[in-house]
């Protein structure tokens, strides 16, 4: 495999030729680089003429990856930033056969992540989310016995998992919380638990519900926004 950094029409691309049939265009978070893997056959003006076809949704994705702020998937490697409560930590691997737990130090403002000698990226997530889950779980009981006294209502049960929203409600009264709020500012599990629990009363996001969130949690909105960024 070679590598080469070029420019067609004022972009820069990472070029790679390798051993493979056909040539692949991709542009990546958290900049909108660009980056070709081209045939070990292929001409430059072949690769040229790929490249200059799809200008027009190089730049749109470009854009769309610079307006939203789009991140670049996590590799779970040192130097990486990870949260927990809303603070910053960098990520250091430790070679481990037998510590399974994540540690913080708060001072250095590290977070030790055990790995075996054969790690792989998902077996690293995996005990980090764990690690988030554990954590979750720990901080629920308290805020729970704020927040329903602050809305009146009391869930069936409330349990965390992995999933795309931050909370989801049942109607048969179960909560379910997103273990990644572990990662964010403590007020935000706080609204998350405060909207759930509105649901208990209405199951909607009608005007009802929202003057019952306007009540109950008046900052909610910038909570929101927080939550989101």
């Amino acid at each position: 495999m070679t590598i080469e950094n070029i420019i067609i029409e004022g972009m820069a691309i990472t070029l790679e030729r390798k051993n493979i049939k056909n040539m692949y265009l991709r542009v990546l978070p958290p900049n909108g680089d660009i980056k070709v893997s081209a045939p070990l056959f292929a001409s430059d003006d072949d690769i040229i003429t790929f490249i200059k076809s799809r200008k027009d949704w190089i730049l749109k994705k470009q854009k769309l990856i610079l307006e939203k702020d789009i991140k670049a998937p996590l590799k779970y490697r040192n130097g990486e930033a990870h949260y927990l409560w809303g603070k910053e930590y960098i990520l250091q691997l430790i070679k481990n056969d037998t510590v399974k737990h994540v540690l913080i130090d708060a001072d250095k403002s590290m977070m030790y992540l055990p790995v075996p000698k054969r790690s792989t990226i998902q077996k690293r997530e995996k005990t980090l989310n764990e690690f988030y889950r554990a954590e979750l779980k720990k901080a629920i009981p308290q805020v729970l016995d704020k927040c329903t006294k602050i809305v009146g209502r009391t869930p069936k049960e409330v349990t965390v998992r992995n999933m795309k929203n931050w909370g989801n409600c049942k109607k048969d009264g179960r909560i379910t919380l997103n273990l990644n709020l572990a990662k964010k500012d403590p007020i935000c599990l706080e609204y998350v638990m405060i909207h759930e629990l509105c649901h208990l009363i209405e199951f909607n996001h009608s005007k009802n519900f929202k003057k019952l969130m306007d009540e109950f949690c008046p900052d909610w909105k910038k909570i929101k926004k927080k939550l989101n960024e």
